[in-house]
């Protein structure tokens, strides 16, 4: 990654705008291993699930946790995609723009992405209103079962902090600091 090539900040608010950039890659990779986190015991479920089969071992409430933990998993990656910079590029367009495809397409993206999430953001009143309930089957050893709501919540704190993440990259791009690049790209 070459993300943080040495930058001399000339000022205050470039200093304040690497420092918030850094800060937000390092929230990435916390909101990475939480994904991964999710994945693995996913996994795990799912192998008990098909190692107890033909010992006769079943337990209901492995599916429906199966089924939240690859919600979280979904929605935890969310954030961790754009702020680690694994999501689509669009270099191919940004070449053909000319000298002013790149600041174009990194600007278009992020007030795509800034769009997108605000409305996410504005559904959340509505979607925590209208999901009542329970996941049913995904209890608690004290056998409560897992509010609906749950399910959702990493959805909105992830379309937040990429708000903040296009907040600081167009900031960014203002204050006349380079954009994070990725060291390679997957399809070269």
């Amino acid at each position: 990654m070459i993300a943080f090539r040495e930058i001399s900040p000339k000022g205050g608010l470039q200093a304040a705008l690497l420092i918030a950039d850094r800060l937000n890659w390092g929230l990435g990779g916390v909101f990475m291993w939480i994904a991964n986190a999710c994945l693995i015991v996913m996994l795990a479920l799912t192998t008990v699930t098909i190692v107890g089969r033909p010992f006769g071992f079943s337990a209901y409430w492995i599916w429906p946790w199966t089924m939240v933990f690859f919600v979280w998993l979904s929605f935890f990656g969310f954030f961790a995609v754009v702020a680690r910079l694994k999501d689509v590029r669009i270099d191919f367009l940004a070449n053909h723009l000319g000298r002013w495809g790149y600041p174009a397409t990194r600007l278009l993206s992020d007030v795509c992405a800034l769009a997108l999430c605000a409305v996410l953001l504005k559904l959340f009143p509505t979607v925590l209103a209208t999901s009542s309930g329970v996941v049913d089957g995904a209890i608690f050893p004290d056998g409560e079962e897992l509010p609906r709501q749950a399910l959702s919540i990493p959805l909105f704190v992830s379309a937040f902090l990429i708000c903040i993440s296009a907040l600081i990259d167009m900031g960014k791009m203002f204050a006349g600091l380079p954009e994070n690049l990725t060291e390679h790209h997957p399809e070269t």
